[in-house]
């Protein structure tokens, strides 16, 4: 830790400067007394304290209305001794073409009861907004890039009197998609004005991860969105009179200077910071670049992350972020195992950082100009065991399909290099016909998530120049089909198309996955990587094929299974293991193992219907009630330390 804190002296020197010149009033004259109120706390705790936190996402499971039963709350509240003071809120189904069905209508209801129960116990709700294709043609926020197959190609810049936003960005009033994005804002500023008759007060980060392609409000660069953002805060604010809400401003970068919507309409800036494996790095650069390129006046905040920010070793480099939230741990999220329970016991129990229980409550909180008083960490994170538990787990067909086990293994702060696996060679291979090539994926660490790509080396009729198609991400502990689509292949960042497209694809000298990870730990399965023309590049089933890789670190590569290796076979009879029945509306489930174990029901669209257990089990027969579940065919999926199966039931 002192080596820690030497080298980043600099930016401690100038966290110390930004938390001097924070205001202690919100941009919004108008704002309500509990707006004022929960501005004034967060900026006169802001550079000594840190409120903790954590994102909600499954609020059905243990739903009472009252904040401490949402699951991820309790789940929190059970692993660190105490309950957050911040709970993160999602208008996800509160706009766009699924909103009228009763579970949609129902989970947003339950996120402002649940709002308004956390307000009233002196909490923090802090509202996002998964803001889904405002012209209701598809039920997406993703782009393309984001979700590969459901995305809306939704175009926000036909709202402008001139589309391509060169002279300026003004809105076309009555243009239909003006029409659309107001619509759904007014909707949104609707149920935050329910919020305020109730005298709640709330954060608010609209548009998020601003610069950020995956959404279709960050593909048209940093004037249109500072236009998006103005058009949601002064409709909001001035025109619907919503003023109970603190602005957080959330760029997707540090540097987005050009994505700046103006000070006068925010009052945190934020960064979303995941795979922080050591607590500390990433939070400390982050901080210190947003106090270069944003200045001292703003407060600055995590409005997502995976591993939390250390306490301990944020004070001893003078950096203190106004909150932080880790994603969900519901809905498969498992955000919250991200950080070992040594970690969160030390940072939830620490004097300088503000737990629900530590909060003034709101009736009697008094406006201050005065900072609260230095605290002290109560620990050293060097102290405590932050090793995290990384599981051998495979396939369950293993015995009798191939795949190609990528096992990684890197620091915080390392990475794969380039990780280029080579999967396959020859003088000239032509794959200029095919538009896709998909492979099956399998991401072992229940913790990350990782990307990764196809990528191309021309042979000498192309100079051997290198080309890639835009890749896939793999969440942490997921499965899926990869598609990549070949029409985004570029060669020195410019997509290859017409004949140079043709040429270069035709006259392919090698194939490679090429494997992008920092911080990550475990191993990845590949399988079945072949063309939509019905070329098969690799199916790993040649357990004698020994894969090569090139300029690659941290990673080693192995064809595994065909029933190969004892120990595989072993695994895989374990996950098989789980058997479960129905009868008379009681669900019995053999669980194999003790340990952790996650039981959800889902309905044929994959949407959770309930979730049974998400915490330890023991090995033998369980039974669970299914009383007030529709009668339906239903999947049950049981997942667990070194067993993981799946059935289709129907409830009778």
């Amino acid at each position: 830790m002192n080596i820690l804190k030497k080298s980043l002296l600099a930016a401690g020197f100038c966290a110390l400067t930004a938390q001097a010149d924070v205001s202690y009033s919100p941009v919004n004259a108008n704002a309500t007394e509990g707006a004022q109120k929960l501005y004034n706390f967060l900026a006169v705790n802001y550079g000594v304290k840190t409120v903790s936190g954590v994102m909600t996402g499954n609020v059905d499971t243990l739903y009472t209305g009252e904040i401490e039963n949402s699951i991820d709350v309790k789940i929190l509240t059970e692993r660190s001794g105490k309950a957050p003071a911040l709970v993160g809120f999602d208008f996800l189904f509160a706009t766009g073409l699924q909103t009228e069905p009763d579970w949609y209508k129902a989970y947003t209801e339950k996120t402002l009861a649940l709002a308004t129960d956390l307000w009233n116990k002196g909490g923090i709700p802090a509202f996002t907004w998964h803001w889904k294709d405002p012209s209701d043609q598809v039920d997406a926020f993703y782009t393309k890039s984001g979700n590969a197959t459901t995305y809306t190609e939704f175009d926000f810049t036909q709202g402008f009197t001139d589309p391509s936003c060169t002279a300026s960005c003004t809105w076309n009033t009555e243009s239909d998609t003006y029409k659309q994005l107001v619509s759904d804002i007014d909707e949104i500023a609707d149920m935050f004005l329910g919020l305020q008759t109730a005298g709640v007060a709330a954060v608010f980060r609209p548009i998020h991860e601003a610069s950020g392609g995956w959404f279709w409000w960050g593909t048209k660069g940093g004037a249109a969105f500072q236009a998006l953002y103005n058009l949601i805060y002064d409709e909001m604010v001035t025109v619907k009179g919503v003023n109970n809400l603190v602005w957080v401003w959330n760029p997707e970068y540090s540097s987005d200077t050009d994505w700046n919507p103006g000070a006068s309409k925010y009052d945190v800036i934020s960064l979303d910071i995941y795979d922080a494996w050591d607590y500390s790095s990433k939070f400390i650069t982050a901080y210190s670049e947003l106090t270069t390129n944003f200045g001292t006046d703003k407060m600055f905040a995590v409005s997502e992350n995976g591993s939390i920010p250390d306490i301990s070793v944020m004070n001893a480099n003078n950096v203190a972020w106004s909150w932080w939230m880790p994603w969900y741990q519901s809905w498969g999220g498992l955000f919250l195992d991200q950080t070992v329970d040594a970690v969160w016991k030390a940072n939830m129990g620490s004097d300088c950082v503000i737990t629900l229980d530590e909060m003034p409550g709101w009736n009697s909180y008094t406006l201050s100009t005065s900072k609260v008083a230095a605290c002290e960490a109560g620990y050293a994170l060097g102290d405590l065991d932050t090793a995290r538990t990384i599981e051998v787990v495979v396939p369950g067909d293993t015995a009798t399909n191939g795949w190609l086990r990528a096992s990684i293994s890197t620091s915080a702060t390392s990475d794969t290099a380039k990780g280029n696996v080579i999967i396959q060679s020859a003088s000239a291979i032509d794959l200029s016909t095919a538009s896709t090539i998909t492979f099956n994926v399998y991401n072992t660490n229940k913790l990350s998530g990782i990307w990764f790509t196809i990528a191309f080396l021309g042979n000498g009729s192309t100079s051997w120049a290198w080309a890639q198609p835009e890749g896939c991400w793999v969440n942490a502990g997921d499965s899926t089909t990869c598609t990549i689509d070949l029409s985004t292949t570029a060669k020195d960042q410019v997509v290859l198309t017409g004949t140079d497209y043709t040429t270069f694809m035709s006259n392919i000298f090698k194939v490679y996955i090429e494997i992008f990870a920092t911080g990550f730990n475990g191993d990845v399965y590949y399988d079945a990587v072949k063309t939509n023309t019905g070329v098969v590049l690799n199916a790993f089933d040649d357990p004698t094929e020994e894969i090569e890789v090139e300029q690659a670190q941290n990673l080693s590569v192995q064809i595994i299974g065909l029933g190969n290796g004892l120990a595989i076979e072993k695994i895989a009879s374990v996950a098989n293991a789980v058997k479960m029945s129905v009868q008379n509306r009681t669900l019995s489930i053999s669980v194999p193992k003790a340990g952790k174990a996650n039981i959800a029901l889902f309905d044929v669209t994959g949407h959770q219907v309930k979730n049974f257990n998400q915490g330890s089990l023991s090995a033998g027969v369980h039974q669970f009630n299914l009383s007030g579940v529709p009668q339906g065919n239903y999947i049950l999926q049981v997942k667990g330390a070194g067993f993981s199966s799946a059935k289709a039931i129907r409830i009778k």
